[in-house]
């Protein structure tokens, strides 16, 4: 953690209807994370989407479920991702929704998909959130910009919450890609 890289959105024309989310406070949260969304899996390159489809974050998902300590979820989770030699924005978002969910008493699983899905909506409003602000009637300050990421991470969570999952998601790389492709298509069509 710590070794991401953040960069500007692409100014494509997905995004710019993002920056019009960031500037107007008529359109509603829903409409904002759908924004995000289709805008990240239509990009010329960089689909976060895809790579949090792949085989490690379904390993950083095992690993999730077995840590005793998030300390232990860490060092695992740092090691796995070293050795597959797939380092990249959407392991170190797995990484952290890896530590987050360790500690959950119940349903493990249901925590690292809410958190890697809400972190992934964190970075992807992070990286662009600070040139908006004064600009428009939404973001106004610094705490309108922190206010307005926790709502989309609280609802990206919430929209993840409802989505059903398959048993023994982790064990099927397979099944992992599938219902990454389900999450994100519900994401893209929140409303």
């Amino acid at each position: 953690m710590g070794t991401s890289v953040s960069h500007r959105s692409p100014p494509t024309s997905n995004w710019k209807s993002v920056a019009a989310a960031y500037t107007s406070s008529r359109i509603p949260i829903d409409r904002a994370i759908k924004e995000i969304w289709r805008a990240a899996t239509n990009q010329p390159s960089g689909d976060l989407a895809k790579d949090l489809s792949k085989p490690i974050i379904s390993k950083c998902l095992n690993i999730a479920l077995s840590a005793t300590t998030a300390q232990r979820a860490f060092q695992e989770s740092s090691k796995h991702i070293a050795l597959s030699g797939q380092s990249s924005l959407a392991a170190d978002i797995a990484q952290r929704a890896v530590v987050k969910s360790s500690g959950a008493r119940i349903d493990r699983t249901a925590a690292f998909v809410q958190s890697l899905f809400s972190e992934a909506a964190d970075y992807l409003v992070s990286r662009d959130i600070s040139g908006f602000i004064g600009i428009g009637d939404r973001l106004n300050s610094v705490t309108d910009s922190i206010i307005f990421k926790d709502k989309v991470r609280t609802r990206v969570a919430q929209i993840v919450r409802g989505i059903p999952r398959p048993s023994r998601l982790q064990d099927d790389p397979v099944n992992w890609k599938k219902y990454v492709e389900t999450v994100i298509s519900v994401l893209k069509k929140s409303q």
